[in-house]
């Protein structure tokens, strides 16, 4: 019987310490305790978190989870969705086979993490997000119809916390009208028309 420590754990399942505690204190995790009272975790505990213990694709999923911009990653909102979706697996009794996280726009078509993981859609037969926008700002349908031709489903996980739309809408539409200045009056013309969007945004006079 192989034992992990917690920083194993969090390791293996991308997540944080308050996480792992707070699973604990919903019973959803039963560390053992060391004579000098640190925790230790069952392999088998592990398994079922990480995916492991089953080898088809039925009750395997993946989990996306995207934020538009270095700011929202580093106040944690990211990190904060990845481990709602986690929960949230968990409570259903999936296994989650891996865990893609990226910072881009909702309208970026070039989405590395994204890309890598429509090329694995044979190995699980779910994707969990955790609202549509996530996946993609337009284009959301195509992405589900390809999947849903693949045999997978995509599973949107029910959220009530307020999820900022406006913040994220506009720095879509702001990257929109940049992509397209720039095709007209080229990369420094670009650059100018995201300046001064950029600056309405921030005084608030953009609508």
């Amino acid at each position: 019987m192989k034992l992990y420590t917690m920083k194993d754990v969090m390791e293996i399942l991308n997540v944080t310490r308050m996480t792992l505690l707070s699973w604990e204190e919903k019973g959803k995790l039963h560390p053992m305790r060391t004579p000098g009272g640190r925790r230790r975790y069952l392999q088998e505990e592990i398994d079922l978190l990480s995916g492991s213990a089953i080898s088809n694709t039925e009750g395997k999923v993946f989990i996306y989870c995207r934020v538009s911009t270095k700011k929202q990653q580093a106040s944690g909102n990211l990190q904060r969705q990845k481990e709602r979706l986690i929960g949230y697996c968990y409570d259903q009794g999936y296994q989650i086979s891996d865990v893609f996280q990226e910072v881009a726009s909702g309208i970026n078509e070039s989405r590395k993490e994204l890309s890598r993981m429509m090329k694995r859609l044979n190995e699980v037969d779910k994707i969990v997000i955790e609202y549509p926008d996530r996946l993609a700002r337009f284009g959301y349908k195509y992405l589900e119809n390809h999947c849903t031709q693949t045999g997978v489903v995509i599973e949107i996980m029910e959220s009530n916390e307020l999820k900022g739309p406006d913040q994220e809408m506009v720095a879509d539409l702001i990257a929109i009208i940049t992509s397209f200045s720039a095709r007209l009056y080229g990369a420094r013309g670009g650059r100018k028309v995201k300046q001064c969007l950029t600056e309405l945004a921030k005084g608030g006079d953009l609508r």
